[in-house]
């Protein structure tokens, strides 16, 4: 049976546009619940099943952790926003049909690729993967490779970017904006000594291996979550790559969100 799960944060189901979304669902009789991110011991698995629709309501933070749901349970998700800044998630006014459309089997679909580390499905970053320092008063020496091409890099990290997440922490670290639609991996070094280009756009059937050289104390981050953190005694490689596995996303399109994230970050 179609149920809408929604994820969003406590603050956003004040707003009216978060009670307007609720008739509108309760007005096509969709059965739905609502998880705030808040809680974190709340138990949504019980609900679920192969037919829930998966809607984020808030910003991109929110976004994220209602993508990752979604992508663990394979199920389609829609993304709504209510952020200042946000270029995952959709302010479309068109919804109504969106469900309508849902509700039919007669969504146009939008797949996405997440960067996976070491082929690891389980942990996907729509954004991004951060491999970061965790000393303040040193840089990090890596090797980066790709395509039996190696270059070292000193420093204070580097990001490894979907085209989703281009305008995330890739763009604040001077990295191009990517169109959505082009599945493609980007390389951005975060503040760096030694002689790399600003950013590097990559295939998106590239391979990319990250090595840190031993005796580091380093960080790695996937959509700004600290996943693992350790002091090595020895060099350690990273891989990285797009998934093969894709998000299904309705509700959104594959055009470059120029005019609303510009607008927004130029205020």
């Amino acid at each position: 049976m179609k149920n809408i799960l929604i994820i969003s944060s406590k603050k956003y189901t004040k707003l009216k546009t978060y009670t307007d979304l609720i008739n509108l669902i309760k007005s096509k009789g969709l059965p739905f619940e609502t998880s705030h991110v808040e809680d974190k011991n709340h138990i949504y698995e019980d609900y679920i099943n192969e037919d829930t629709l998966v809607a984020s309501f808030g910003g991109d933070g929110t976004a994220l952790k209602a993508m990752k749901i979604a992508w663990n349970n394979n199920l389609i998700f829609m993304p709504l926003g209510t952020g200042r800044v946000g270029y995952l998630v959709n302010k479309s006014e068109e919804i109504d049909d969106v469900l309508s459309s849902w509700i039919k089997d007669k969504n146009t679909i939008v797949s996405r690729s997440a960067v996976i580390q070491d082929s690891n499905i389980e942990l996907p970053a729509f954004n991004e993967v951060v491999v970061i320092k965790n000393s303040p008063t040193r840089i990090l020496d890596m090797v980066f490779r790709t395509y039996n091409q190696t270059v070292k890099l000193r420093a204070d990290g580097i990001i490894i970017s979907t085209s989703l997440g281009s305008t995330a922490y890739n763009y604040s670290a001077g990295g191009p904006i990517v169109q959505n639609s082009l599945e493609s991996i980007i390389v951005t070094p975060i503040s760096p000594f030694s002689k790399f280009p600003r950013s590097i756009v990559l295939h998106k059937e590239s391979d990319i291996e990250i090595e840190i050289k031993k005796k580091q104390n380093y960080a790695i981050q996937f959509d700004g979550v600290v996943e693992s953190e350790e002091q090595i005694d020895n060099d350690k490689i990273f891989k990285y790559s797009l998934s093969d596995k894709t998000l299904n996303i309705i509700g959104t399109e594959n055009s470059p969100r120029l005019d609303l994230f510009l607008n927004q970050i130029l205020r």
